[in-house]
């Protein structure tokens, strides 16, 4: 598989590494630990993963899903990934060699995000059912499973240190929840649309969330407020991702565009037009590249300089 690199105009000559990675529309995207490879899923009903010591090449494909993978994110220790299906299930998986290693049947409709808690011994996961579940990695076991909101679950994440979970729902809603019970912290009311993307900063000071409403809001995790309200995109949006160094938050969805904006202050730093819309969105571990998945199939990779352009 090959790998195009092309200079973008309009973001000020910025070279763009893109990575065909799949015949149809790239759902998700993030990176290994170590920064080395990237693992993706896609509506072709496949996660793939590539290897950027090697120009991107393909090194992996899993196959096991159905139908759409939404999400397909590394464990800590890199040897494993777990998937999220249109399908129902989550499916864990060898890497090197790439095999399948065992399912996780819970859910009653698709599984759009899986989170992995950061000890590795568990993960949750949330779907068209209106659930989350807190999963046992090892026993396949439902440690428990929250019906939290009055629609669909569209996005979740875990804090840092895996003590809060946070859900984005089709309700306009990102609650807050603690990891060990699954009871109720808080709600975070704002949006007046769908929500479809929710992160927190690696500090755990920040929360972002982003939705159809075009509109992107970065809350303060401790006084559970909003910082800023951000409304420079013209269509529905889709994804958040914090720099690594949490002063840097980028946002992307059906306009083509990625914004990229001042954490702190909550004005834009610069622009990317990607060509296409975007679904995901993941910085690499040093902060030196900014992927995102998109809806013609490709990767699109930035360099950390990008955020300095003006």
């Amino acid at each position: 598989m090959s790998v195009l690199v092309v200079v973008l105009s309009g973001c000020g000559g910025i070279i763009n590494t893109e990575i065909p990675a799949h015949d149809e529309t790239v759902l998700s995207v993030s990176f290994s630990y170590d920064g080395r490879y990237l693992v993706t899923g896609s509506a072709d009903g496949t996660a793939r993963v590539f290897d950027g010591y090697n120009s991107w090449e393909m090194v992996c494909e899993l196959a096991g899903h159905s139908s759409w993978v939404y999400q397909a994110e590394f464990m800590p220790g890199d040897s494993e990934i777990i998937t999220a299906g249109f399908d129902g299930d989550l499916k864990l998986w060898s890497f090197s060699p790439c095999e399948e290693l065992r399912t996780y049947e819970g859910h009653t409709d698709r599984v759009r995000a899986v989170s992995v808690h950061p000890s590795g011994n568990s993960f949750v996961s949330c779907g068209w059912d209106s659930t989350f579940i807190n999963w046992d990695r090892e026993e396949t076991e439902i440690l428990f499973r929250i019906h939290g909101h009055d629609e669909k679950i569209c996005d979740l994440t875990l804090s840092p240190d895996g003590s809060v979970i946070a859900t984005a729902s089709r309700d306009n809603l990102v609650s807050l929840w603690d990891q060990a019970t699954g009871s109720r912290i808080a709600d975070l009311e704002g949006h007046t649309g769908d929500l479809k993307g929710v992160r927190f900063s690696n500090d755990g000071r920040h929360i972002a969330s982003t939705g159809f409403d075009s509109t992107v809001i970065i809350w303060d995790a401790g006084a559970r407020a909003a910082r800023h309200i951000l409304k420079k995109h013209t269509d529905r949006l889709f994804a958040v991702a914090f720099s690594p160094d949490g002063t840097t938050l980028a946002s992307a969805g059906n306009d083509a565009r990625i914004f990229l904006w001042d954490v702190e202050k909550g004005n834009v730093q610069s622009i990317l037009f990607t060509g296409s819309g975007v679904r995901k969105l993941a910085y690499s571990p040093d902060g030196s590249l900014l992927a995102a998945a998109c809806a013609d199939g490709r990767v699109r990779l930035y360099p950390f300089t990008a955020r300095s352009n003006k």
